[in-house]
């Protein structure tokens, strides 16, 4: 009996002693969870900063983009308001005689002058350009523009090629073999007079909104000289 007891001592002995192992073992291989929090933060963070520093660059190369396509705006919409000027100024000095020609036409009496005199330099149609526009839409500038001025420009260069459309309306009837054939006929001079009245309408409404458009590019450059178109002469 006493040996018996002593076995069974021992075995419990033994059963504590493995037990009090394996739990040792558990605890030399236990996860590190607080080492790989602190790594996976880190790492989080790098992505952070990679991504922000990227957006960074890419907003940069936005602003410059904006910036160079709204210099070639202002730079064209201020040498396209020179060419209008002169457009203009050459209308007023043929209308008078246009609009007399047509007055006379309309009361059935004698034209005062012949229309290629009323015209010395033609229809003075000059065509104003649209490249800078039209690059801006093609590198997708125009998406990084900010709204108002961004409507202003389409609402500008509508009004422009409206001009533009005008101008092919009043040539396609002015090149018309009829229209010359019949020049001392009341129709073609006063078809000019009408015509010619109208596009110088236009052209007033399109200086004005040139004007307001470069005022409105040159505050968003913060730059009241962008564009200045220097004349030598």
């Amino acid at each position: 009996m006493p040996e018996d007891n002593l076995l069974d001592s021992t075995d419990r002995t033994s059963d504590r002693t493995s037990d009090r192992t394996r739990r040792g073992g558990r605890a030399t291989h236990r996860i590190p969870f607080g080492r790989l929090a602190l790594e996976f933060v880190v790492i989080v963070f790098g992505v952070l900063v990679a991504l922000g520093f990227d957006q960074w660059m890419t907003n940069i190369d936005h602003r410059r983009l904006v910036n160079e396509t709204l210099y070639a705006l202002a730079a064209e919409i201020a040498e396209n308001t020179v060419t209008l000027d002169r457009r203009m100024a050459y209308h007023d000095r043929i209308l008078p005689g246009l609009v007399e020609n047509q007055r006379a036409a309309e009361g059935g009496e004698r034209q005062s002058m012949s229309i290629s005199g009323a015209l010395p330099d033609g229809l003075g149609l000059t065509p104003l350009r649209s490249t800078a526009w039209e690059l801006a839409s093609v590198t997708e500038a125009v998406r990084h523009f900010d709204l108002p001025i961004l409507s202003t420009l389409s609402l500008t260069y509508a009004l422009q090629e409206s001009l533009h459309e005008y101008d092919r309306i009043v040539s396609a009837g002015i090149i018309q073999p009829q229209f010359f054939a019949a020049t001392d006929q009341p129709g073609p001079i006063i078809y000019l007079g009408v015509m010619l009245s109208d596009v110088r309408e236009r052209e007033d409404e399109l200086g004005r909104f040139y004007a307001e458009t470069l005022r409105h590019v040159r505050q968003r450059l913060d730059d009241p000289e962008a564009g200045a178109v220097i004349e030598v002469g």
